[in-house]
């Protein structure tokens, strides 16, 4: 912002608190709106950069652009139109390389 700098804003946390509220108005989660634009959530890890991304096994689908949920195929189809993360089990590793 011209004058103050940089100012973080998240939009993409926002839309995930209506998913999990399942509302579809930015008045039922008005704290957050407040919140999230001006700052991001502290317990954030940085997963990724770039752009065209291919998993490990490679997935058959197209390249990924972001990894924000789980991703998963059958098929060799990606399921990921109703996979947003929630009611379902995942495990996140690393390997220092």
């Amino acid at each position: 912002m011209p004058g103050y700098g940089w100012v973080p804003v998240d939009p993409s946390d926002v839309r995930k608190a209506m998913l999990e509220k399942k509302t579809s108005s930015l008045k039922d989660i008005k704290d957050l709106v407040e919140y999230f634009f001006g700052a991001i959530e502290e317990n954030r890890i940085a997963y990724q950069t770039g752009r065209d991304l291919v998993l490990n096994p490679a997935q058959k689908g197209e390249k990924m652009n972001y990894f924000m949920y789980p991703y998963a195929e059958a098929d060799g189809k990606a399921l990921n139109e109703d996979l947003f993360g929630f009611n379902i089990g995942y495990k996140i590793s690393f390997k220092v390389l």
